[in-house]
């Protein structure tokens, strides 16, 4: 009697115990159409966490910020800094309205002199980092393109560390997956 019980215990508890099917989300779903099918969606469900793993799934062969707002606290004044087509404008803030006064502009990205000094600073990235060094940021805004592996070209933007827009072209296969974040949701399309 009591082999029985264990063989019909065992039997119909495969059964219950069974692995479940896995659904994905449509944001996952939608993902998984573009990408690599080596490319694992499951743990994937935020735009920076798609960021992420496509990082470490495309090297990075190259990074350019297009555009930059930045407002921040340095040495007790507040001040922006926008850089925008290779110029990098420093503003302080000044009166109780917020207003924008021009105190710096410096152009990027036109052909220098070798002969100038080893410690001048040649790229516009490697400048807004200098100009940021030991700043209290309280807003940051920008916009990056990143070419990566197997023809994947990324646009992103970024909001104060959130990414509010991700667009990717996978261009050997001919696919686009365009990102959004949407009052606290994120949401992906698509295109074949």
């Amino acid at each position: 009697m009591k082999f029985i019980f264990l063989i019909s215990f065992c039997f119909y508890s495969r059964f219950a115990f069974a692995e479940k099917k896995v659904l994905l989300t449509p944001f996952q779903t939608n993902i998984q159409n573009c990408t690599d099918k080596k490319f694992d969606v499951l743990k994937i469900d935020s735009n920076k966490k798609l960021y992420d793993a496509l990082d470490k799934f495309y090297a990075l062969a190259t990074s350019e910020t297009l555009y930059r707002e930045v407002v921040y606290t340095q040495k007790g004044e507040e001040r922006k800094m926008k850089f925008e087509d290779g110029v990098i404008q420093i503003f302080t803030v000044e009166g109780e309205d917020d207003t924008f006064k021009l105190l710096s502009s410096e152009k990027f990205g036109e052909k220098k002199e070798d002969y100038q000094a080893r410690h001048k600073v040649r790229s516009a990235e490697a400048r807004i980092n200098q100009l940021l060094f030991r700043a209290e940021i309280k807003t940051d805004y920008q916009k990056v393109k990143e070419t990566r592996a197997k023809q994947v070209i990324m646009n992103i933007t970024w909001s104060d560390g959130q990414i509010k827009s991700l667009s990717i072209e996978f261009s050997g296969e001919k696919k686009a997956l365009s990102c959004i974040q949407k009052e606290l949701a994120d949401i992906c399309n698509c295109r074949i």
